[in-house]
């Protein structure tokens, strides 16, 4: 016998490598991972269908123009989605898209309630359109019809057509300089000013009053608000030489305060 034989005999009679044991532990591991997610997903949909998770009681704090039925209209609340499905963000959005809400916030309670707190403009001028009155708000959006004006200035705006909830109406850096403007002229002149009027070139004219209008002309751009000043500049000088009050004026027209205009009634 050689020694090739000898060496060939080993080889054979030599004995198999030991198979993993690991291998079906793991394979047993694996399954019951699965076994487990798949109860998760059973009972994360369970809790999703079921009756009491879903929206039922909406409490709404801060309206004083919006109705709860409005309210729960803008939500628009879904009978057969979980509150788990709900975005408090998303739902605040919806209430902010309507015109009288200034801001809002939204959180969901266990098992079904919505809690809603809304912060509402305040009017802030009264748009006249024709016969039809509009509240404003402080960016100049129409909010809704005004039953009356009140103590808020009023600016009537001929050829704007039917106003819609949340159109812009009046520039918001215009509107507060107008009611400044008003509050200012009694102090300022001894007159009141009754309105304002912004026609379709957007000139500005003033009623007072004693039956007279001012005009300050085209309020466009920021450089054309600025003249404001100047040309109530030229309105105080001309007080000191006209008597505002009683002196029979038919216009003032202010569009250039270093010639200011000025236009009495014929004499009867």
């Amino acid at each position: 016998m050689t020694v090739g034989t000898i060496e060939k005999r080993r080889r054979r009679t030599a004995p198999a490598p030991a198979k993993p044991v690991a291998s079906g532990r793991g394979w047993i591991w694996a399954v019951v991972q699965v076994a487990l997610v798949a109860a998760e997903i059973f009972a994360l949909l369970f809790l999703l269908a079921q009756p009491a998770f879903r929206p039922r009681h909406v409490a709404v704090i801060g309206t004083n123009h919006l109705t709860p039925a409005q309210v729960t209209g803008a939500l628009n609340l879904q009978g057969d989605r979980s509150i788990f499905l709900l975005s408090q963000s998303d739902l605040a959005k919806r209430l902010e898209a309507l015109p009288w809400v200034r801001s809002a916030s939204v959180s969901l309670g266990l098992p079904d309630r919505v809690s809603v707190r809304v912060t509402e403009w305040t009017p802030s001028a009264v748009l006249q359109v024709g016969e039809t009155t509009y509240y404003l708000n402080d960016l100049g959006e129409v909010l809704d019809p005004a039953a009356e004006a009140g103590s808020l200035p009023v600016i009537n705006r001929p050829g704007f057509g039917p106003a819609r909830d949340g159109q812009h109406a009046i520039g918001g850096d215009l509107l507060p300089m107008l009611a400044q403007l008003r509050a200012g002229f009694p102090a300022a002149f001894k007159i009141s000013v009754t309105s304002f009027q912004l026609d379709r070139r957007e000139v500005l004219t003033a009623q007072t009053d004693r039956g007279w209008t001012i005009i300050f002309g085209q309020m466009v751009t920021a450089q054309d608000r600025v003249s404001l000043e100047p040309k109530l500049a030229a309105l105080r000088a001309l007080s000191s030489r006209i008597d505002l009050v009683s002196a029979p004026i038919q216009y003032i027209n202010l569009e250039n305060p270093r010639a200011p205009a000025v236009q009495m009634r014929a004499r009867k």
